[in-house]
């Protein structure tokens, strides 16, 4: 992901003069995030060896709120050296950072490989292993334990996987997407691929258990060589594309979904940054990347190359975000709201709050609006499916 790549170059520069915001625990906080925008989905793709394009649809959607672009459908992206021990996705229905009054949290997606035997709950695993074109890149498709082999049905990543730098899996939740349509749930995407929703609602926090040891194999050919990461996209850009570049329809990156690096390293320290266009009034691939480069948080972890650690991010309810290591986390099916409190308050902050600037746009009251992601029934439990049903019609009424 070239995108990446010169984030981690500005990082690398900035880490220099910050060495002292560094820590093996602590937390990194962002504020302000969320903002009004309007954007046109995907309507069509030519995709094959002799034309590959994207054109966009002449629907116009608003996204709105605390939280937005990342109040929408989430995938969460795996790329090594990385070996990823737990997973797991909460949803609240209202939860503010610092306020033990808050809604507890209920788990709705779970994987864990250190026992015996392997759990994983509404969780998919894909990855860019299909199809290849020019503009599009390779499409998704079901990977074997190793992340990188193709596979027929889903297949969760092997105890001991620790994939050599630039191999990257996605992990959906197992909710199918219904076919591709401009109007339909998922949007439009390409043809032939394991299509699944990603982890929706605007109050949301991932937890994981993970370590970045550095890549053995010395695969310093690639682009990201030893960069590990674990970001977060709109589900929509991996249905698409590979290539997720600014400048071009098939990505919407350029369109405003956004992406947020929760814990992506160097060579010594991991960072957590935002990409999304907010706070940029005219939109082009210029701005685009400044707006980038300025919403990376002001504190650092240390990367943990040989020991395994825990960690997670919060999107609270009123737009603010926390990145966290801490020893104190568990995997839960729920969490007190005064507990994950308890855990955030007692970290120490590494560098500063980033505050986001503010949106330029404003919804008209009359526009389709779309926020809070889609309620989506894991076929693994009705219990679950009750759970987040609960979630969203709480968030929608208070």
């Amino acid at each position: 992901m070239k995108l990446t790549t010169s984030l981690a170059i500005a990082s690398t520069l900035a880490i220099t003069s910050a060495a002292s915001d560094s820590a093996s625990s602590g937390k990194v906080l962002f504020s302000g995030v969320g903002y009004d925008f309007s954007y046109n989905p995907l309507g069509k793709i030519q995709d094959s060896k002799d034309q590959c394009s994207c054109e966009l649809s002449d629907k116009t959607v608003w996204s709105t709120g605390p939280n937005a672009p990342f109040s929408e459908n989430l995938a969460v992206h795996v790329r090594g050296p990385l070996k990823l021990s737990k997973f797991s996705f909460y949803t609240s229905s209202n939860f503010t950072i610092g306020a033990n009054s808050s809604d507890n949290w209920n788990r709705t997606a779970y994987f864990d490989n250190t026992g015996d035997s392997e759990v994983h709950e509404n969780v998919t695993f894909l990855g860019m292993v299909g199809n290849d074109t020019d503009c599009l890149g390779k499409k998704l498709s079901y990977v074997g334990q190793d992340g990188q082999s193709v596979e027929k049905q889903n297949t969760a990543p092997g105890r001991y996987m620790q994939p050599t730098s630039d191999v990257e899996y996605v992990l959906f939740s197992n909710v199918s997407c219904p076919k591709s349509s401009v109007n339909g749930g998922c949007g439009v995407y390409r043809d032939d691929i394991p299509a699944f929703y990603g982890y929706g609602g605007v109050t949301k926090m991932f937890l994981f258990e993970f370590s970045m040891p550095d890549d053995v194999f010395k695969s310093n050919d690639t682009s990201e060589f030893n960069a590990p990461s674990i970001w977060l996209s709109s589900d929509s850009l991996p249905r698409v594309t590979s290539k997720y570049g600014l400048d071009n329809n098939c990505s919407c990156l350029f369109q405003g979904c956004g992406s947020f690096e929760v814990f992506s390293a160097n060579s010594s320290v991991m960072y957590s940054s935002i990409m999304s266009l907010q706070g940029v009034a005219d939109v082009n691939a210029k701005n685009a990347k400044s707006a980038l480069f300025n919403n990376e948080g002001n504190g650092y972890f240390d990367r943990p190359k040989n020991v395994s650690v825990t960690g997670g991010i919060i999107f609270d309810t009123t737009g603010n975000v926390a990145t966290f290591i801490s020893d104190n986390i568990k995997f839960d099916a729920e969490l007190t709201a005064s507990s994950v409190n308890s855990i955030i308050s007692g970290l120490e902050q590494l560098g500063t709050t980033k505050v986001l600037e503010a949106g330029t746009q404003a919804a008209p009251t009359s526009s389709a609006k779309h926020n809070a992601g889609n309620v989506i029934a894991p076929t693994n439990g009705m219990w679950l499916f009750l759970s987040t049903v609960f979630i969203a019609a709480a968030q929608y009424l208070f």
